[in-house]
Order: structure tokens, then sequence, then C-alpha cells
């Protein structure tokens, strides 16, 4: 065995400083990833920045540009659309769990409760900060109430090309209140333990939101292409 060249939690942290920044579109679609001008950026050797890469590479969120070296990947709509196809069978698990297992309603209420209010805010707002973090945290708490821990570890993988996909949508102007709508929908009949009810809209909505997206994101590649 021989020493580590790079403290592991070094590279996570720098693989998670570049993650963030490819899901918040600070790091855009398409944008060349440098080592030298990362490492100057977050204060670390090349090392890491490397190991962190190849990272990002294997998730799909970081491509090869040919002799130019390697930039963040571009948000591909046929990709996304196979993603939420997945993640409609996922929630749909993960709804009708929620609504068959957990036994604290009143926690669960509060919890749901809050979201739709930090949802509602986002709405007004426009901020899509707010409406990207409200839209996971509504699906993140589905999944926790789940009980399931590897449903949370599954859809993990997914998030990063997700939230990308939300952003570009919403930076068109797309609206959130008809979301949100369904997201009561699916929170309801969660609560009052209708699990097939749960799942069936869980799905629906996973699956409308993927063709949606995947729509929006074509429109918006074709108009560049004629630009």
């Amino acid at each position: 065995m021989h020493a580590l060249a790079t403290k592991p939690d070094l590279v996570m942290q720098t693989h998670d400083a570049l993650r963030n920044a490819i899901m918040s579109g600070e790091l855009a679609p398409c944008a060349p990833v440098a080592q030298e001008e990362l490492a100057l950026l977050l204060g670390v050797s090349r090392q890491p920045i490397s190991h962190a890469l190849i990272l990002l590479k294997r998730e799909g969120l970081v491509v090869e540009r040919g002799r130019k070296g390697q930039m963040v990947a571009p948000i591909d709509p046929d990709k996304l659309r196979a993603i939420y196809q997945v993640r409609g069978g996922l929630d749909r698990l993960a709804a009708r769990l929620s609504a068959s297992q957990f036994t604290d309603i009143k926690n669960a209420k509060k919890r749901f409760s809050a979201i739709f209010k930090a949802g509602k805010k986002a709405v007004k707002s426009t901020s899509i900060n707010q409406l990207v973090n409200a839209d996971v945290a509504f699906h993140k708490l589905l999944h926790e109430l789940s009980g399931n821990a590897e449903i949370l570890t599954t859809a993990e993988t997914s998030w990063p090309h997700m939230v990308r996909s939300m952003r570009a949508v919403l930076e068109t102007g797309a609206g959130e209140a008809s979301i949100w709508a369904e997201h009561k929908a699916i929170s309801d009949a969660v609560i009052n333990g209708d699990a097939e009810l749960a799942g069936a809209l869980a799905e629906q909505h996973a699956e409308a939101a993927g063709e949606e997206t995947y729509q929006r994101l074509k429109r918006h590649e074709d108009n560049n292409a004629a630009a």
C-alpha cells in the first residue's frame, strides 16, 4: 500500500465546491474548466482539482472538449427526459411508502407546510434560487418520509442534472404556480394515507415535468441554433 498523494477530504471539498458551482450556474454549461484557474480560485493545488474533475466526469457534469481540455457538460434535453422518466418511478415508490409507513402525521404536516410557505414566497419573488431550492426541498422530504434510505441515495445522483435543467427552464420565464398545486395534491394524498393516489400523482408529476422541461430545452436549443 502507498501513501495517498492527496487528502481525500480535500478532494471531496474541491469536488463539492465545483459541483455546487455547476449546479448554481456559476460554472455555466459548456464553460471551459482550466485546472490552473480553478486551483487559483479555490486556493488549492492542481492535484485535488484533477481528482475532483475525474469524479465530476463520472457524474456526467464535466466532459472533454477535444484538444481544448475539459468543459462543463452541456444540458442534454434527451438525457434530462430520461432522468425524469426514471425519477417518475422512484417518486412513485417514495410517495407510496410515505403514505403507508410514516406515523407522525403532525410532524409531516408541519414540514410540508414550511416547504409550501417557502414555495409560495419563491413564486412571488421569482427568484430562481428560491424556486429551485423550494422545489428540491419538497421532493427530498418526500424521499425522506418514505423511510427508504436507498431512494435518497439513488435520487442524489440525478439532482445536479435536474437542478441545472430547472434553472435553464426558469431563466426562460416559466412559472411555477401549477407545479406547487401538484405538490399540494401529492402531499395531501400522503397525509391522508392514500398510497395508490399519492404514487400515481407523484409519477405523473415527474413525467409531466420531464416532458415540459424537455420541450422547453429543445425550443431554447433550436432558437440558439437559428440565431
